[in-house]
């Protein structure tokens, strides 16, 4: 079949059925106008709701990392307060002289400081446990047996380089958790992603 035949049958057809054809041809075109236009209002419909559940939970996650950060600011806040106290601590000489002239034993010291932390601390342990991240809260644990092994230290302290020596171990220990706490924390606050 050649070309002007194919044009004859369309032709034949299109006679055949008369003014009725143009008139089915007319409304398909409609008809199909107006299912695309639908098509598209549901589609659009959809992505608008899709849009509205992602900014929803854009809202929800920003929220939640703000919680995230203020919990971890208050937990690290306390944190270092006691690191810097046993930072002092493992370098100082075993008294101090006062302002006024007396004389304080470090050793002495550092347990009386350690009530205000241990009561900061016993404060957030419940939101510290339930919301950070498990490897945080790994070394979290470890710091708490680093902040012993130094407060033991500390208490058995004497003049010997064998004591002095294992006080040292035991603030260096302190000072490789913080290290690794802040890295940690670093990473799941995102903060190096945040300022760049």
């Amino acid at each position: 079949m050649t070309f002007e035949d194919a044009l004859r049958l369309v032709g034949a057809v299109a006679l055949s059925f008369g003014g009725s054809a143009a008139v089915v041809i007319a409304l398909s075109g409609w008809l199909g106008n107006l299912w695309a236009k639908r098509i598209l209002q549901q589609e659009q419909s959809r992505l608008q709701a899709q849009l509205e559940e992602l900014r929803h939970e854009l809202s929800l996650s920003k929220s939640s990392y703000e919680r995230y950060l203020d919990l971890i600011l208050d937990y690290y806040t306390v944190f270092y307060r006691h690191y810097r106290m046993c930072q002092r601590t493992a370098r100082a000489d075993a008294h101090r002289r006062l302002p006024n002239g007396e004389i304080t034993y470090t050793k002495d010291e550092f347990p009386k400081a350690l009530d205000g932390f241990i009561a900061d601390w016993k404060a957030q342990e419940g939101k510290i446990r339930l919301l950070l991240p498990s490897r945080i809260l790994e070394i979290h644990s470890e710091a708490i047996q680093c902040f012993n092994r130094f407060k033991r230290a500390v208490e058995e302290f004497k003049t010997t380089e064998a004591s002095r020596k294992e006080k040292e171990e035991a603030f260096q220990a302190v000072e490789d958790v913080k290290t690794r706490l802040e890295t940690g924390l670093r990473d799941f606050l995102r903060t190096e992603k945040l300022l760049k």
